[in-house]
């Protein structure tokens, strides 16, 4: 069966070199069995003139199809096939069932929906930092410095030291976290992997966890991919209320709840702390932002009480910088610091080692609390001004619900809407907002998150007017 030169289609716009493109379409009809064993193929001469090709081109593509063993050259008998097909034994189906996820592929597949990307950012996203305040001045300055300082090899204790060593400053100051062993602080690529990781080692499929309700879907996936039943708590002024029921494992948001903003007391926190060691449950601290604290200071970590033995504090800069780093942390119990950090090897969960060298220069600098300081009042400031909106144009539809929490502002509408409408209204009419439906006294409450951090004060009128308009649209 000769060279069918009809079915080669070469396309000299695409990157793909014309021999390349050449290669793979005759290497097609060879293993299809187009072209069978000892057939000879067209010199490389005339092939060339009839694509319209350089000589070059052909002898380049059949250089390539010997090199896969598919063709030979014998002497004046030219460039023939070489290749025989796989003959299946005679008792193999002529067809087999297509090969799918495993029964943990299909956990971790299913455990969280992601709508598709938008073309542009939509406004009022929740928990996006503003971009335009990124200090690029300074982080682009370090480049060359961090460059210098990298040492060409992988990094297997847990994170690269000097990043390491901000951190546990930068801990110690904000959060009141001891650390006196830097093997129990390990580098993450952020929130969502150090969860997930946590509750695959941590528990066994079958195990109870809980979670708030509401919370934020990334913890309940983690939960979910693990194979976990998970049990919800629900959430009041003092933060996620205590459990009549044991379980393995608790993933918590005390310092600033998601999405309502409160902060958890002292009294509930003891009584969480005490709950873990009574059932013998691990405690998960999702502290994902209390950095930006406004109306006192951050209350402390989880880990400054002296019963935390059963406590994971989680971290990331992609509230405090920017998402793309990709770039986060955990403090775990030294008995699991070198086990853990092993496991991140072997999975492959750590941030590119220039870029946490970089960031720990960043931190070294005095950048990164400079950048907090200033971004705290510019956020402060964006949402007194969507409360005063708010409070203004529409108190007969919400109440701004008081929050200390810095990025979002959370809003209870006066009746209820149907969820899932008003998702896809604010979809399509370009608007990040999250709606969330809870259940007080034996009836339905609406309750809207969206983010302020990234609206200029000369945007919220436009911003918050859009929105109001999508809410008063919504039956």
């Amino acid at each position: 069966m000769p060279l069918n030169i009809t079915s080669i289609n070469l396309q000299r716009d695409l990157a793909m070199p014309l021999a390349r493109q050449l290669y793979g379409q005759i290497y097609q009809q060879i293993v299809q069995g187009q072209l069978v064993y000892a057939e000879r193929l067209p010199s490389s001469r005339l092939l060339a003139e009839q694509l319209q090709l350089s000589r070059g081109v052909v002898v380049e593509c059949y250089d390539m199809l010997r090199l896969d063993g598919l063709v030979l050259g014998v002497g004046k008998g030219g460039t023939q096939v070489c290749y025989q097909p796989h003959q299946p034994k005679r008792n193999t189906p002529a067809s087999s069932p297509r090969l799918g996820l495993s029964e943990r592929g299909q956990r971790l597949a299913q455990a969280r929906h992601y709508t598709p990307q938008a073309h542009s950012p939509e406004l009022l996203k929740t928990s996006l930092p503003d971009l335009k305040l990124f200090p690029k001045q300074q982080w682009f300055s370090l480049q060359k410095e961090a460059w210098a300082l990298t040492q060409g090899q992988y990094q297997r204790q847990g994170g690269v030291i000097a990043l390491k060593q901000a951190l546990r400053d930068f801990l110690a100051r904000y959060r009141g976290i001891p650390i006196h062993d830097l093997n129990c602080l390990l580098i993450t690529t952020g929130t969502q992997s150090a969860l997930s990781t946590l509750t695959q080692v941590l528990t066994n499929a079958g195990d109870s966890a809980i979670i708030e309700h509401p919370c934020w879907e990334g913890g309940k996936a983690a939960l979910a991919q693990a194979g976990l039943h998970i049990k919800t708590v629900p959430v009041d002024t003092e933060g996620a209320q205590l459990p009549d029921f044991s379980a393995r494992l608790a993933i918590l948001t005390p310092n600033a709840q998601f999405p309502t903003g409160f902060v958890m007391s002292v009294a509930r926190r003891e009584a969480w702390l005490d709950y873990s060691h009574r059932y013998g449950a691990w405690l998960i601290e999702d502290d994902y932002a209390a950095e930006y604290s406004y109306n006192q200071h951050p209350a402390p970590s989880l880990l400054a009480y002296p019963q935390a033995q059963q406590v994971i504090h989680v971290g990331t800069m992609s509230k405090l910088l920017l998402p793309d780093l990709r770039l986060g942390w955990m403090v775990v119990p030294q008995h699991l610091a070198i086990p853990l950090s092993s496991i991140l090897n072997t999975l492959g969960l750590q941030p590119s080692y220039l870029q946490q060298q970089q960031l720990a220069l960043f931190m070294q600098y005095g950048y990164l609390g400079k950048h907090l300081a200033h971004t705290r009042m510019l956020y402060n400031q964006r949402r007194a001004a969507c409360t005063d909106y708010l409070q203004t144009y529409a108190s007969d539809l919400l109440t701004v619900m008081p929050s200390v929490s810095g990025m979002n502002t959370y809003l209870r509408l006066h009746r209820a809407v149907n969820r899932q409408s008003l998702l896809q209204r604010f979809s399509a009419a370009g608007l990040g907002c999250e709606v969330f439906e809870l259940e007080e006294q034996e009836q339905k409450v609406s309750y809207i998150l969206f983010g302020h951090a990234g609206l200029e004060i000369e945007q919220v009128p436009t911003a918050l007017h859009h929105l109001l308009k999508v809410l008063r649209e919504c039956n």
